[in-house]
C-alpha cells in the first residue's frame, strides 16, 4: 500500500468524524443569580445553574405545585396545579465569540397558600433576549417589585463547557 493510498484511506475514514465534530453544538453552563437588593443578608443572592446545548430549549423548575379550584360541582371540585417558585426556560446560540441567550424567568410564590379554594399567587415574569460575553457576569435585569418595596437584580453568566 502506497503512502498516497494510506492518506486517502485515512481521510475517508476520518471524514464522517470530522463532519460530526463540525456540526456539534456547543454546550454552555448558564448561571442565573437572583438578588433581592433590599435584603442586606442576601447580597450573594440565589444561584440557579443549568447546562444548555446550543439551539435546544432547557427547562428548570424548582418550587411547589399549588392547587387551585377550576370548577366546583356539589361537594366535589376539579383542581389545576400551578408551578410556583423559580421557573426558567432558556435557549442559547453562539454568535461571534459571544452567547445569544433567550430566557423566560417566572418567579412566583403563593402569598396565602391556605386560602381555599384559590390561593393568591404573586408573580414576576421576565423575558430576556441579550448577548453575553462568555465567563463575564452581566446584569440582565433590574427592577422594583410593584407590590413591595423590594428591588431585584438578575445576573447571568455563560461558561463554555
Amino acid at each position: 500500500m502506497t503512502t498516497r493510498t494510506r492518506v486517502v484511506l485515512l481521510a475517508a475514514l476520518l471524514a464522517p468524524l470530522a463532519a460530526a465534530q463540525a456540526n456539534r453544538s456547543a454546550i454552555y453552563k448558564i448561571d442565573f443569580t437572583i438578588r433581592d437588593t433590599g435584603d442586606a443578608g442576601a447580597k450573594s443572592g440565589r444561584k440557579y445553574s443549568m447546562l444548555i446545548t446550543e439551539h435546544q430549549k432547557s427547562v428548570f423548575r424548582v418550587g411547589n405545585r399549588v392547587p387551585t379550584a377550576t370548577s366546583t360541582q356539589g361537594l366535589s371540585s376539579q383542581f389545576t396545579y400551578i408551578d410556583v417558585g423559580v421557573n426558567i426556560d432558556c435557549v442559547i446560540e453562539e454568535r461571534d465569540s459571544k452567547v445569544a441567550i433567550h430566557a423566560d424567568l417566572d418567579l412566583s410564590n403563593a402569598v396565602n397558600p391556605n386560602a381555599a379554594p384559590n390561593p393568591t399567587i404573586s408573580q414576576i415574569k421576565l423575558v430576556i433576549d441579550t448577548t453575553l460575553v462568555p465567563g463575564k457576569p452581566s446584569v440582565v435585569a433590574s427592577f422594583d417589585d410593584p407590590v413591595t418595596s423590594r428591588k431585584f437584580e438578575v445576573e447571568a453568566t455563560a461558561t463554555k463547557m
